[in-house]
């Protein structure tokens, strides 16, 4: 979805807003208000938590910095971590690109969205997420 590319990299490009407010919660991306996020509000949400995870923020994402985590974020084990980095390095080049990015939040979107009305809802959202 050309949307959610065209959102990643807005999110990218404005990291220094994004690490401000990295305690607010998804319910902020609701944009609408309506209790649930579409594809384009999850796309914001994901994305700014994928500029969180760019440390040096050169707009890829390195194996260790995928695991490291900023405290902000929910915590996982690193071996976890280190497997869904390879399976979301679809190019296996050892690094994660915005376009694999895209692809994982459309992913994640299908896959939370349990009762596919296309929108993910409060019910819907883990909350370890």
């Amino acid at each position: 979805m050309k949307k959610t590319l065209i959102t990643t990299i807005c999110f990218l490009a404005s990291a220094g807003l994004c690490h401000a407010q990295s305690d607010r919660g998804w319910s902020t991306f609701d944009g609408n208000k309506d209790n649930a996020l579409s594809i384009v509000e999850f796309g914001n949400y994901r994305s700014f938590q994928y500029v969180e995870l760019d440390l040096n923020l050169d707009g890829i994402w390195s194996q260790s910095e995928f695991v490291k985590r900023p405290n902000s974020m929910k915590y996982r084990k690193a071996n976890d971590l280190r497997a869904k980095f390879k399976r979301w390095d679809k190019n296996k080049d050892g690094v994660w690109s915005a376009a694999e990015a895209e692809r994982a939040i459309k992913g994640n979107f299908r896959w939370l969205d349990k009762d596919k009305n296309k929108l993910i809802t409060v019910t819907e959202m883990p909350r370890k997420f």
